[in-house]
């Protein structure tokens, strides 16, 4: 009880520092009149979609280093999300990148790669962060790392060469776009995989992992999103439905037996 005890109180603690985390950039964004946002990824394009929608009067500026938005995924969808967020008047930069200590001296200028100046009162960086897996480089699993910082499974989502650990998520190897609902079907299959290994049941039975089509969408706002599927790319109200109206909060809620 008393371990239960420390937990959740840690994860009050941790829940109410994310809340002020939020409140406290909440109130930047609102007392900002410009925003630059560095990286051109999902967190800075759904960011970019979301301030331009929700106060239409600020000057929003996105600056990617990249030759397109959304590289993880399709060109037609990475055009899509260009071209909506232009609709919001939001002012993309393609193969740039911005010195964020340029505007140390407090002039809120910032300059980018190709010599532009970039007013504003406040920045986000929005860039890739690498995978947090240096430390396994301390532990037994060090030789099971790929180049990438990524741990090698077998079609079981099982640690190559171990016999008892397993791995989901990002974390993994696995040939397909690291997203969250790729995550959730490796915690069920890895959920069953280990309750029939805990029951006595042969490794031959067990559930194989199989990547699914790649399917990734992006909110741009309340109302709009851009969606990659793998018959058609669709950028709009439509995909906007989809995820934009509760960020999928419904569906996590339900797959949680949780009340909607």
């Amino acid at each position: 009880m008393m371990l239960y005890c420390l937990f959740f109180g840690d994860y009050v603690l941790l829940n109410l520092l994310l809340l002020s985390y939020m409140l406290t950039e909440n109130q930047k964004i609102q007392s900002a009149r410009s925003i630059l946002i560095v990286g051109g990824g999902p967190s800075g394009v759904e960011l970019a979609g979301e301030i331009s929608t929700d106060f239409p009067d600020k000057k929003v500026t996105l600056v990617h280093k990249g030759p397109r938005l959304l590289e993880y995924i399709g060109p037609k969808a990475s055009d899509k999300g260009l071209s909506l967020l232009r609709s919001k008047k939001v002012d993309v930069k393609l193969q740039q990148s911005v010195d964020l200590k340029s505007a140390s001296d407090g002039s809120q200028l910032y300059r980018t790669s190709t010599g532009e100046s970039i007013k504003a009162d406040c920045h986000f960086l929005c860039t890739r962060v690498p995978l947090s897996t240096a430390w396994l480089n301390e532990t037994i699993l060090k030789t099971n790392l790929d180049k990438d910082g990524r741990l090698k499974v077998d079609e079981y989502l099982r640690v190559k060469g171990r016999s008892n650990i397993f791995a989901i998520g990002d974390i993994t190897d696995v040939p397909e776009l690291k997203l969250g609902h790729a995550a959730i079907h490796h915690a069920y299959l890895v959920a069953k995989n280990l309750k029939l290994l805990m029951g006595g049941g042969k490794e031959s039975k067990m559930s194989v992992y199989k990547p699914g089509p790649e399917v990734a969408m992006v909110s741009l706002g309340r109302k709009h999103a851009v969606a990659q599927f793998p018959f058609a790319t669709l950028g709009g109200r439509i995909p906007g439905l989809i995820k934009s109206g509760d960020m999928f909060v419904g569906r996590t809620r339900k797959h949680l037996g949780l009340e909607p």
